[in-house]
């Protein structure tokens, strides 16, 4: 048993580690592959001899999710192989015999093979900058001035 696991089985109690486990349990069944239908939360709670609003109580507190999110990740982590297995079968052209772009674009980028690579330019050494005079600077403000006045004055 992991570290993680531990941890958070410890917060919790036996009976609320029980309804976690159903609870991903009847979520995951069907991908799983232990079929049936899938249950109601008021079913779940019969079987665990609580009442409803009990598990969706401990539904919301932090450390029962935490422990379902962890149940589903090593859920998630048993289908790895399967999605290898499908990412596979669409790069070598799945049921029209044409390989997925998208399949081999995920491939390369899984394996650091491809990355999007974005180029910064400095461009304060390419392009000429001119510190203008204090008189320069009321020219220019004396022109706007009088562009400013002139079209008041129309």
């Amino acid at each position: 048993m992991s570290r993680q696991r531990k941890v958070l089985e410890a917060q919790l109690t036996p009976q609320q580690q029980k309804a976690a486990q159903l609870y991903v349990q009847n979520e995951w069944g069907e991908l799983l592959g232990e079929g049936g239908k899938k249950k109601t939360m008021q079913e779940l709670a019969d079987e665990l001899g609580i009442a409803r609003s009990t598990l969706f109580e401990w539904k919301s507190q932090e450390h029962f999710a935490a422990y379902i999110n962890y149940l589903s990740e090593r859920n998630l982590d048993a289908m790895r192989s399967e999605a290898y297995v499908q990412l596979m079968k669409l790069i070598r052209g799945g049921a029209n015999g044409v390989p997925s772009v998208k399949a081999l674009d995920l491939f390369f980028r899984r394996y650091g093979l491809l990355t999007d690579r974005t180029v910064v330019e400095d461009m304060r050494d390419t392009v000429q900058t001119r510190v203008k005079t204090d008189e320069e600077i009321r020219a220019e403000i004396s022109e706007l001035d009088a562009m400013i006045n002139g079209k008041e004055a129309s």
